[in-house]
């Protein structure tokens, strides 16, 4: 099957890292879908923030929030999440859950819960990917 990528736009908002310096777009919109590769607890600097799951989520969260509104939607038009979290056990109840509900309102997303040993950076605690409908 023939992919057009002329199709695709793609979302890389001021106040994150370099995505596209390092292979990898923060998002794309295709089909009707936009599409967002993992966020994690990272600045615009590249520097970690957090090193508590609370602390991590908040600013996971906030880069979502950058992504989405690069798209001129929010929080409430998301219908799928993806947490990737180390220590789902203790960490979601201790600190995630609580920033998650601060965050989406109901009726709540779609929202998958992965507990993983590792990230690609040893000291990121979560990744969050979303899925958004839009109108192309």
């Amino acid at each position: 099957m023939e992919h057009n990528r002329s199709e695709h736009t793609y979302i890389n908002p001021d106040g994150l890292k370099d995505a596209q310096s390092i292979g990898y777009n923060h998002g794309i919109v295709a089909n009707g879908t936009f599409y967002m590769a993992g966020q994690v607890a990272m600045d615009e600097h590249n520097e970690i923030v957090g090193d508590d799951i609370e602390t991590q989520a908040r600013k996971v969260y906030e880069n979502v929030g950058k992504l989405l509104e690069a798209i001129d939607k929010d929080f409430d038009d998301v219908v799928k999440v993806t947490t990737y979290i180390i220590d789902p056990h203790e960490r979601y109840f201790n600190g995630y859950k609580k920033v998650y509900m601060e965050t989406f309102e109901p009726p709540y997303p779609c929202h998958t819960v992965l507990g993983v040993h590792q990230l690609a950076h040893e000291e990121y605690l979560l990744e969050v990917e979303i899925e958004v409908p839009v109108s192309e």
